[in-house]
């Protein structure tokens, strides 16, 4: 029986390729093979306003035709917020006022549309790169060479999900937390890497001190509605929960301690599937050939990582993958596969419990 785990990329050397979007047609302002930096804006494009429909007659309690000798605008005309757009004389009089900045678009039925300006839209490269395609009005893909580890869970900042900073580890092994006291004005502009989740004051901390985003290997749960409003990204790569950052993704970000690296803590479970990341460029570096096709079906000698417990966080390789359904220790008959995690003997782990490191 074949089977498509999720794929996550947890690799130290690979080619990363993004595309850039806009959510509307507009203008790109990059060409194939230009050199792009990670904050230059590759495209950029003008938002519709948000609107307003005004039910203005009923509101003043007039009839349509009362409505219009009482309307104090035009179609078309500018209005700023609070300004009265209708007006009711006598002895019961009020009126109405714009509830915003913008203009008047339509006038009928005793009804007034107000719509706001437009908006300036515009995207970043995010990655620094080479741009190998561009798709008018809309897209542009860009190119590079770097490490990558994506996460599970993960969240962007109020301002933005992505980030740009240089990477620091704040503990020395992946079950450590990340402690408040350890943050100090040195982490200013930097992406903070921890392990087991974190304690105390560290988001007020990390947050006056001008942090650029933060990796832990499990957020915990109690930290989820604070996480919300950080004004960076935050990526935990293996979830909700107490939970250690694997070895992998650990070793991977502590070797490149000091590097420039960029993160997002966008995080999309549909398809199509988007997961929080952090990239750290290697220009110049020989990419070596891939192990495994992206979209295979998993195979013995795959790297996979346990993403439930009793073995949550665990990487090894897949070195058998039974023809027959197994029973498990809490009732029920499921598909799996042995993997070597590096205890005595593999130990069999349901299909649905694994995702494969790319």
């Amino acid at each position: 029986m074949a089977y498509y785990p999720p794929e996550v990329q947890i690799t130290p050397l690979t080619k990363v390729r993004r595309t850039r979007t806009l959510p509307v047609a507009g203008e790109i302002l990059v060409h194939v093979g230009e050199r792009v930096e990670p904050m230059q804006i590759v495209a950029r494009t003008r938002l519709p306003g948000e609107f307003h429909v005004l039910p203005v007659a009923r509101m003043l309690g007039v009839s349509v035709g009362q409505m219009k000798r009482a309307l104090k605008v035009k179609l078309d005309e500018e209005v700023e917020k609070g300004q009265v757009i209708a007006k009711r004389g006598g002895l019961l009089s009020n009126a109405v006022h714009a509830p915003m900045d913008g203009a008047v678009t339509a006038i009928s039925g005793g009804r007034v549309l107000i719509e706001g300006h437009p908006t300036l839209h515009e995207v970043r490269a995010y990655i620094p790169g080479t741009v190998i395609s561009v798709t008018e009005p809309y897209t542009v893909e860009i190119e590079t060479v770097g490490a990558v580890v994506q996460g599970v869970w993960g969240v962007g900042g109020v301002l933005s999900d992505e980030s740009l900073g240089v990477l620091k580890c704040m503990v020395r092994a992946p079950d450590e937390p990340l402690r408040a006291r350890s943050i100090d004005p040195s982490c200013h502009g930097m992406i903070l890497i921890g392990g087991m989740g974190f304690r105390g004051a560290v988001l007020e901390r990390a947050q006056e001190l001008g942090v650029r985003g933060i990796v832990v290997g499990g957020l915990p749960p109690e930290y989820l509605s604070q996480v919300q409003e950080l004004p960076f990204p935050l990526v935990a790569t293996e979830g909700i929960g107490s939970i250690p950052m694997s070895d992998a993704a650990f070793q991977l970000l502590a070797t490149n301690d000091g590097r420039e690296a960029v993160m997002s803590g966008r995080s999309r479970s549909r398809s199509p599937v988007t997961r929080p990341e952090v990239v750290i460029p290697l220009p110049g570096e020989a990419v070596p050939p891939m192990k495994r096709q992206p979209g295979s079906p998993l195979a013995v000698g795959d790297l996979v990582r346990v993403v439930r417990a009793p073995y949550i966080g665990a990487v090894g390789e897949v070195v058998a993958l039974p023809e027959q359904a197994r029973s498990l220790d809490i009732g029920g008959q499921v598909f799996g596969a042995e993997v070597d995690i590096g205890q005595d003997a593999p130990v069999f782990v349901p299909l649905a419990n694994l995702e494969v490191l790319g």
